[in-house]
C-alpha cells in the first residue's frame, strides 16, 4: 500500500510496537499453552487456538493465508499462497470477500464460504503513463470489503476517484492525484457497474477506513467509518474521528456533497483520536478504539446516535451526534489493542493484541445493563490464539 494510506496514527502504532517488544499486556506475560496447534507461521512459531472459549467461526489470516477457526479449536486453511487481507462473510452465509494485494494495486475477490475457486470482483491492475509531463497511472487500491445487510452489495475503500475533480483540491500540486481512500459500493451481481461513492475523504490525511453497514436496521441504510482529516483552523493538527453516514445521501443528492462538504457526521470529538468502529450485531451500539495517551489505547462501546444523518452539515445535528460519545462504556485499556469484532450473540468482543513480540486474538466477555445502557467486561481478557496471526488484517466472526 502506498505510504500516504498510512496516517500518523499508524506510525504511532508501529513505534509503540518497539516499546512493547519486551512487554506483556493486561499483566499477563505468558502465552496460553493449552489448545490445538494448527500451523507453523513464517516466524517459526506454532500457532495454537485455545479450546471452548467462543462459539461460531472466526475468519482470519496467518502469513496472509486465509483460515477459519471454530470454538472447539478446529481450523481450516481456505486459501494459501496469496497476499490476503480482511475476510468478510456475507450475511446470507454464502460468500467470503477478501483482498489480494500486489506491488502497485490490489483486487477484491470472493469464494464460497466453505472454500473453493475464487471469483475476482474488482481488479486494480493498470498501467503507468505520462500526462503533460507528469507521471500518472491507472492502478487502484481496493481494501476492507464489507457486505450490505441483504448481501446484494459490497462496500469497499478505494482511490477510484484519484484523478477526478477532487484532485484540484491539492493547492501545491495541481497535477497531483487525490489518493486518499474513500468509501464506495457496488452490486455483487454487476461488478462492471460504476461504483457508487458513499462517503468522501478529506484531502491529504489518509482518507477513510474501517467502513461497514449498520445491521439490524434495514430502513436506515447507514454506514460507520473512521475519518482522517486536518483541523480546519490551522490545517496542521490531525483529527481522527468515527463518522456515521446515510449510505444513500450522495446518490440521492447529486452535486450536494464533496470532500469539503461530506455526507458523514462525526460521532466522536475532534480532540480525541478514535478509530476502528464496529457495529454490534443488533446495530444499536458501536465498539471502537480510543487513543488514551501515547502509551495506552482503550476499547470502548457507545450507543449509535439517532436521526443525525439526514443533514450532516447542520450544526445542531452535529452537536446531537456527539451526545452518545459521552455515554461510552470503557471496556479495557492496553498498550496496544485493535480491530474489535463482535460475536454474533453480542456477548463477546474479539480484538488483536500485541504480546510477546506477536499479534494474537484475545476475547473480552461483555455484559449489557438494560437499565443504565452501559456495557462492562466480565472478568479479564482471555488469549484465544498464540504464536502470532496477522495484525494488519481484520478478523471476522460469524455463526
Amino acid at each position: 500500500m502506498k505510504s500516504n494510506k498510512y496516517t500518523p496514527w499508524l506510525t504511532f502504532c508501529l513505534l509503540l510496537l518497539v516499546a512493547l517488544s519486551m512487554q506483556g499486556c493486561f499483566g499477563i506475560g505468558d502465552n496460553n499453552s493449552s489448545g490445538s496447534t494448527i500451523t507453523t507461521n513464517s516466524s517459526g512459531n506454532q500457532v495454537t487456538i485455545a479450546q471452548n472459549l467462543f462459539k461460531g467461526k472466526i475468519y482470519l489470516t496467518i502469513d496472509h493465508n486465509l483460515w477459519v477457526i471454530t470454538g472447539d479449536s478446529k481450523a481450516t486453511e481456505l486459501l494459501k499462497d496469496g497476499d490476503i487481507y480482511d475476510p468478510a462473510v456475507s450475511p446470507n452465509g454464502k460468500w467470503i470477500a477478501y483482498v489480494v494485494r500486489y506491488k502497485n494495486y490490489s483486487n477484491i475477490a470472493y469464494i464460497p464460504v466453505n472454500g473453493g475457486k475464487g471469483t475476482r470482483l474488482l481488479d486494480g491492475n493498470g498501467r503507468s503513463y505520462i500526462d503533460s509531463g507528469f507521471p500518472k497511472n491507472t492502478y487502484h487500491w481496493y481494501v476492507q470489503p464489507a457486505w450490505s445487510p441483504d448481501s446484494s452489495h459490497l462496500l469497499f475503500l478505494s482511490d477510484l476517484q484519484k484523478d477526478f475533480v477532487w484532485s484540484n483540491l491539492n493547492q501545491l500540486f495541481k497535477s497531483g492525484y487525490f489518493l486518499d481512500l474513500q468509501v464506495f459500493s457496488i452490486p455483487i451481481n454487476d461488478p462492471a457497474a460504476t461504483a457508487q461513492p458513499l462517503a468522501y475523504a478529506s484531502f491529504g490525511d489518509g482518507g477513510d477506513r474501517d467502513a461497514s453497514y449498520q445491521p439490524g436496521h434495514p430502513d436506515l441504510h447507514q454506514i460507520v467509518y473512521t475519518h482522517y482529516a486536518y483541523d480546519t483552523q490551522t490545517g496542521t493538527q490531525q483529527v481522527i474521528q468515527v463518522y456515521l453516514a446515510d449510505a444513500n445521501a450522495i446518490a440521492n443528492n447529486p452535486g450536494t456533497y464533496s470532500p469539503v462538504f461530506d455526507s458523514g457526521i462525526a460521532l466522536t470529538p475532534p480532540n480525541v483520536q478514535s478509530i476502528q468502529p464496529a457495529f454490534s450485531p443488533d446495530g444499536n451500539s458501536i465498539a471502537y478504539i480510543r487513543r488514551e495517551s501515547t502509551t495506552s489505547m482503550g476499547l470502548y462501546i457507545m450507543p449509535v446516535a439517532q436521526g443525525v444523518t439526514a443533514n450532516p452539515n447542520d450544526q445542531n445535528l452535529q452537536k446531537q451526534a456527539l451526545i452518545p460519545y459521552s455515554k461510552s462504556s470503557h471496556i479495557l485499556s492496553s498498550q496496544y489493542v485493535s480491530q474489535p469484532v463482535w460475536s454474533p450473540d453480542g456477548k463477546q468482543i474479539a480484538f488483536l493484541e500485541y504480546t510477546n513480540n506477536e499479534f494474537d486474538l484475545w476475547l473480552a466477555n461483555i455484559q449489557y445493563n438494560a437499565k443504565t445502557g452501559a456495557y462492562s467486561m466480565q472478568g479479564s481478557p482471555v488469549q484465544l490464539t498464540t504464536g502470532g496471526v496477522d495484525g494488519s488484517s481484520r478478523p471476522f466472526w460469524t455463526n
